[in-house]
C-alpha cells in the first residue's frame, strides 16, 4: 500500500501542465516491484540529461531503463552491442553534410543493419523537416518506428532547438523539450513496444466522471463540466481503439441507470461499458469479476478513482493491478489517463475494433451454451467458421501480440515479436499457423498462433496462443489439431512436440493439453509428446466451417 500510495502522491507533479525539472528530479519513488529492462542506446548527441527525467517517470510505471550508452558516433556503427529488450537510436540529424535524399537511404541502411542483428523493438528518435518519408521507412522493416520529437515538441508548444547551449549541454535540445521527450519516451514511446498493452479500464463515477455525488445530488444535480465532457470524449475514443472501459461504483444500480438515460449531455452512455460493476460491495472484489467478465488478468486492468484510500486498498489486495488517482481538476486526469504506460499503441489493428462486439457478444453465447447441450447444435447455432492461413507474412504484426500478451491459453510463453516470428520462418522446415474465427454473432478475428519446426519426423510446437477471448466456445481442441494438420511441415510426421512452460496464468492451455494427452496427471514443465496419428484421424466437429487461406 505504501508503494501506490507513493505513486500517487507523485502524480500531480508528473502530469501537470508544466512540469519543472526540479520538481520531477526531486521525487522519490519505489522501485521493490518494479521491472529492470536492458536498452541499447545509439547516439551522436547527450542522452544523460534526459535519462535521469525518464526515470521518475518510468518508476511510476514500474520499470526502469538499465541504459547501454554508446559512444558519440555518427556513423552508426552499433558497436560493443549487446542484445537487449529494445534498441533506441538517439540522433541529431542535424549534424549530418549529406542532403536529405542520402542521408534518408543512410538511415534505412543502418536501420536494416541493426534489424539484422537484433530482434529487440527499435525505436527512432529524431527530428527532420521531411518526418514523412523516415516514418515511411520505418513502416518497411519490421518492428522499427518512428519518435518524431519536432512534431512531438511542435504538439506542445515548445521549441525543441536551442543551439547556444549545445557546446556546453552536448546536445541541440532544449531543456524545456526534454522534459516534454522523457516523458513521452518513459510514458508511451517505450512502453509501447517493451510491455504488453493494457487491455482495460474500470473507472469510478462520483468525482470522476461527473463532479458531485449521485445519492446526495441526484441524476440533476451532479455537474458536468467543460474538462469532464473532454474526459468522457477521452473514454469513448479508448473504447473506438479497442480497449474495453468498466464501470465500478459504489451507487444503487437503478440511479446509475437513470443518470445515463437522463443526461443527454454525458457523451459516454451506459451501452459503451463492456462491465458494470454497481453495488456496494468492496472494490477489490468488483475489480477481479471486471477482469473475470472480461477474461483478462489483472494486470492488464487500470483502475481510475478520486478516492486514494480506495486505490491503495485495490493496490494492496490486487497487487497486479495498475491504478490512476482521479483530480478535482478532471484536465489533471485526462493528461495522467493519456500518459498512462500501456494505454497507447504505435498501431492499431482491426483487430483490435473487433474486440468491444465481439465481447458484448459473448453474453448471447454463454446462454446459448446453457441451452444447447449438444456440441454439433451449438456449432451450427452459431454457424462457426474457422479460417486457418499458414506462414502469413501480412498477419506478423498481430500474431506477434498474441505471443505477446496472450497469457492463458499460452503453452510455450515463447514471447515472439514480429521480427523473431519473420526470423523463424526463414529456418528450414518451419511453420507458422494462424486461424481466424467468426460466429453469427460477431468476427473474431485472428485469434490463435502455432509456430512448429519439423526435425526428421517430429513436428516440434515451439508456440501456441489462444485468445482468451476465443476460450470457452468449445474449439480450443478444434483450433490446434486442424491447424496442426495443416501444416506443411506436418506432412510425414509420426510425432508431435510440445514445449511446454509453467507459468501462473496459463492453466487453460495446460488442461487442454493434459485432456489431449489422455493424461490423469498433471503435464509439467517441458516438452510433451503426441502421436501424430491423433492428429491425422481428428474430424472438424460437426458444425463447424474450416477454410483454408491463402499465404
Amino acid at each position: 500500500m505504501t508503494q501506490a500510495l507513493a505513486r500517487l502522491a507523485a502524480q500531480k507533479v508528473l502530469f501537470s501542465a508544466s512540469p519543472s525539472r526540479a520538481d520531477i528530479l526531486d521525487l522519490t519513488l519505489p522501485n521493490a516491484d518494479a521491472v529492470r529492462v536492458a536498452i541499447n542506446v545509439w547516439r551522436n548527441h547527450n542522452f544523460e540529461s534526459l535519462s535521469t527525467l525518464v526515470e521518475p517517470y518510468s518508476l511510476f510505471g514500474r520499470w526502469y531503463a538499465s541504459w547501454n550508452l554508446s559512444a558519440y558516433d555518427d556513423s552508426l556503427a552499433f558497436a560493443g552491442w549487446q542484445p537487449a529488450a529494445a534498441e533506441l537510436i538517439w540522433l541529431d540529424s542535424g549534424r549530418s553534410a549529406t542532403g536529405t535524399e542520402a542521408w534518408l537511404s543512410w538511415i534505412e541502411q543502418r536501420l536494416q543493419a541493426l534489424r539484422a542483428r537484433s530482434r529487440a523493438p527499435i525505436l527512432l528518435a529524431t527530428w527532420l523537416d521531411v518526418a514523412g518519408a523516415l516514418g515511411v521507412i520505418c513502416e518497411r522493416i519490421p518492428e522499427v518506428y518512428f519518435l518524431d520529437l519536432r512534431q512531438l515538441c511542435r504538439a506542445h508548444g515548445t521549441e525543441l532547438l536551442n543551439d547556444r547551449t549545445s557546446a556546453l549541454s552536448g546536445t541541440p535540445i532544449h531543456k524545456a523539450a526534454q522534459l516534454v521527450i522523457a516523458r513521452e519516451l518513459a510514458c508511451r514511446a517505450l512502453p509501447a513496444v517493451l510491455f504488453p498493452p493494457i487491455k482495460a479500464v474500470a473507472f469510478d463515477l462520483d468525482e470522476t466522471l461527473h463532479g458531485g455525488v449521485l445519492a446526495e445530488d441526484g441524476a440533476a444535480g451532479v455537474q458536468l463540466t467543460e474538462a469532464h465532457r473532454a474526459l468522457q470524449e477521452q473514454i469513448r475514443a479508448l473504447r473506438e481503439r479497442g480497449i474495453f472501459i468498466a464501470l465500478v461504483s459504489r451507487n444503487e444500480r437503478r440511479d446509475v441507470e437513470q443518470l445515463f438515460a437522463t443526461r443527454e449531455d454525458y457523451p459516454l452512455r451506459i451501452e459503451d461499458f463492456s462491465a458494470i460493476e454497481v453495488s456496494w460491495d468492496e472494490k477489490p472484489a468488483a475489480l477481479q469479476r471486471v477482469a473475470a467478465r472480461l477474461r483478462i488478468a489483472l494486470d492488464a486492468l487500470l483502475f481510475v478513482d478520486d478516492n486514494a484510500g480506495e486505490l491503495a486498498a485495490a493496490a494492496a489486495a490486487l497487487p497486479a493491478l495498475h491504478t490512476l488517482h482521479a483530480q478535482p481538476h478532471a484536465e489533471h486526469t485526462m493528461r495522467a489517463l493519456h500518459y498512462y504506460p500501456g494505454l497507447w499503441r504505435y498501431r492499431t489493428g482491426g483487430d483490435d475494433r473487433l474486440r468491444i462486439a465481439d465481447m458484448q457478444a459473448n453474453a448471447a453465447r454463454e446462454e446459448l451454451a446453457t441451452r444447447l447441450d449438444d456440441p454439433a447444435e451449438y456449432f451450427r447455432s452459431l454457424q462457426i467458421q474457422l479460417t486457418f492461413r499458414y506462414n502469413p507474412l501480412d498477419q506478423l504484426e498481430r500474431l506477434a501480440e498474441l505471443s505477446m500478451k496472450t497469457n492463458q491459453f499460452n503453452l510455450a510463453f515463447k514471447r515472439w515479436g514480429a521480427t523473431a516470428l519473420r526470423d523463424y520462418l526463414s529456418l528450414a522446415d518451419s511453420s507458422i499457423a494462424s486461424v481466424q474465427l467468426s460466429d453469427r454473432l460477431s468476427d473474431s478475428g485472428v485469434i490463435a498462433l502455432l509456430c512448429a519446426r519439423r526435425r526428421a519426423q517430429v513436428l516440434h510446437v515451439e508456440e501456441l496462443c489462444i485468445s482468451c477471448r476465443a476460450l470457452g466456445r468449445r474449439l480450443e481442441h478444434s483450433i490446434v489439431m486442424l491447424a496442426l494438420r495443416g501444416m506443411p511441415a506436418f506432412q510425414g510426421c509420426t510425432r508431435v512436440l510440445f514445449d511446454v512452460a509453467l507459468a501462473p496464468r496459463n492453466q487453460p492451455a495446460l488442461q487442454w493439453l493434459q485432456t489431449a494427452l489422455a493424461r490423469t496427471e498433471p503435464v509439467g514443465q517441458g516438452t510433451c509428446e503426441l502421436l501424430a496419428s491423433s492428429v491425422h484421424d481428428f474430424e472438424a466437429p460437426e458444425g463447424v466451417l474450416v477454410h483454408t487461406g491463402q499465404a
